[in-house]
C-alpha cells in the first residue's frame, strides 16, 4: 500500500467517457470524481520513474470502482468524497 508520503509521485490514468486523462494521485483524491459516478483509476505510474504502480497499491475508497462504491454504501469503507449514491 502506498504511504501518503508517496502520493505527489504517481500519476493515475482515470477513465473518462470523453477520454482517459493522467492526473496526479493528490489531484484526484483531493477533487475525486465530480459528478461522474462511474470516473475511476485503471492505470497508475510513478512520476519519478515511469514504473507501473499496481492498482492495489492505491487505496481503495479512492478507486471510486463499482466495487468501491458498493463497500462505500455499506459503511464498509471510507467516503472521502461524499457518500455513494444508490444510482451507482
Amino acid at each position: 500500500m502506498l504511504s501518503p508520503e508517496d502520493y505527489a509521485d504517481v500519476l493515475v490514468t482515470v477513465a473518462h467517457p470523453w477520454g482517459d486523462a493522467e492526473v496526479p494521485l493528490e489531484t484526484w483524491i483531493g477533487t475525486g470524481p465530480g459528478p461522474r459516478p462511474y470516473v475511476g483509476i485503471i492505470a497508475a505510474r510513478r512520476l519519478s520513474t515511469g514504473a507501473e504502480v499496481p492498482l492495489i497499491e492505491i487505496p481503495q475508497e479512492y478507486h471510486n470502482s463499482p466495487e468501491a462504491r458498493s463497500l462505500q454504501r455499506q459503511g464498509l469503507l471510507p467516503c472521502p468524497w461524499g457518500p455513494a449514491t444508490s444510482q451507482d
